[in-house]
């Protein structure tokens, strides 16, 4: 998982950040588990944003078997997320 961030983070922020995603790691201050739901976000919203005629729940199938996990363990990763993000917004207007 730590390659996987490491990736997505430079192609988002450059080389140097790749110096402090290790710094974060080796000192323990990024737990696996927000990391690991970070990128099955990631994989779910570059999975939508495709023009993919896929079925989400073959989506939530291929990232429970990425990350091992169950796909109602995905399903909640994203949608607690994702309810957790529009009542932030709604509450803000």
């Amino acid at each position: 998982m730590k390659n996987e961030l490491i990736d997505r983070v430079t192609s988002m922020c450059g080389e140097d950040s790749s110096v402090v995603i290790e710094a974060l790691y080796n000192e323990g201050l990024l737990n696996n588990n927000f990391v690991r739901n970070y990128l099955i976000r990631c994989d779910f919203d570059v999975a939508i944003r495709q023009d993919n005629p896929e079925l989400i729940k073959h989506i939530f199938i291929d990232i429970s078997n990425k990350y091992n996990i169950s796909f109602r363990q995905a399903q909640r990763i994203v949608y607690d997320h994702m309810k957790s993000k529009v009542s932030r917004i709604v509450n803000t207007i």
